[in-house]
């Protein structure tokens, strides 16, 4: 069943074994329950995926009024800063049939609107992503650190961060900002990665997210995704959850400081 799911030709049935061969025996079966409950994202599901995602953004972008036809007052980010932005432009330029000029880089963006910000007032700025696991990558390394990506996305009438799954942790953190609780968003932030140092950035933080209005930042998404062990997660039983549980904490790195207690269950093939 697995290997069906998984489409031979990018994850073959000798990697699954391999994988399974890392646990000890007596813990299989609790590995494959866990990779029964991984949601994969193959390429053709992800382009079917984009095509539904497109028609949500447009009926929003309708809603506020922006050209859904020509979009000739909407600007698609080509890339981001994160990891995989600029590969998501590309296959949702692609699977849409959206002219390439109707992609912008950051870079064109952050010397435009600086000459000629008052060309961006009537626009809607679209930046795409594929998985927001806590907002983190958006909203302290995109606009906590740069005063660029502040007037970049202040420019605009309306940004609409559109992405195929979004954790209930990120909903939580930009409900805080929407609301300026940003002090608590930035003790939260420190408190999720306890090895990273971030006093230096603190003021920084203040002042850029500060400057942001929130309430003009929509998200766009097609599921809401929340931690495999939840009580929400009707696809496992309590056992089954325990057992997980247990061996999620066998096999943990000590000292890990990404996103693991997030228990997203979401992966994403390109």
């Amino acid at each position: 069943n697995i290997f069906d799911r998984f489409n031979e030709p990018v994850i073959p049935m000798k990697a699954i074994e391999r994988w399974l061969d890392r646990f000890r025996p007596e813990d299989r079966d609790t590995a494959l329950l866990l990779l029964n409950n991984v949601e994969y994202h193959s390429q053709p599901r992800v382009r079917r995926e984009t095509r539904a995602l497109h028609q949500k953004l447009c009926e929003r972008l309708s809603e506020s009024r922006f050209d859904i036809e020509t979009f000739h007052d909407v600007d698609f980010s080509r890339e981001f800063t994160c990891k995989s932005g600029d590969v998501v432009s590309y296959i949702y330029r692609k699977s849409n049939l959206i002219p390439s000029v109707d992609f912008r880089t950051f870079d064109f963006l952050t010397a435009d609107t600086l000459k000629k910000p008052g060309n961006y007032r009537n626009r809607a700025l679209v930046i795409l992503d594929d998985y927001i696991g806590t907002g983190s990558q958006f909203i302290f390394n995109f606009i906590g650190l740069s005063d660029d990506d502040v007037r970049v996305v202040n420019a605009y009438n309306k940004t609409f961060l559109v992405c195929y799954v979004i954790h209930q942790k990120a909903l939580e953190n930009f409900n805080l900002l929407k609301t300026g609780k940003i002090e608590e968003a930035i003790r939260i932030e420190q408190e999720q990665f306890p090895y990273d140092d971030l006093s230096s950035e603190t003021d920084c933080f203040r002042r850029t997210l500060s400057s942001l209005d929130w309430n003009n930042l929509e998200l766009v998404y097609l599921e809401e995704e929340k931690p495999l062990l939840s009580p929400d997660n009707s696809a496992l039983t309590n056992a089954e959850k325990s057992r997980l549980e247990a061996f999620l904490n066998r096999y943990c790195h000590e000292g890990y400081a990404g996103t693991s207690y997030l228990l997203g269950h979401h992966a994403f093939f390109f």
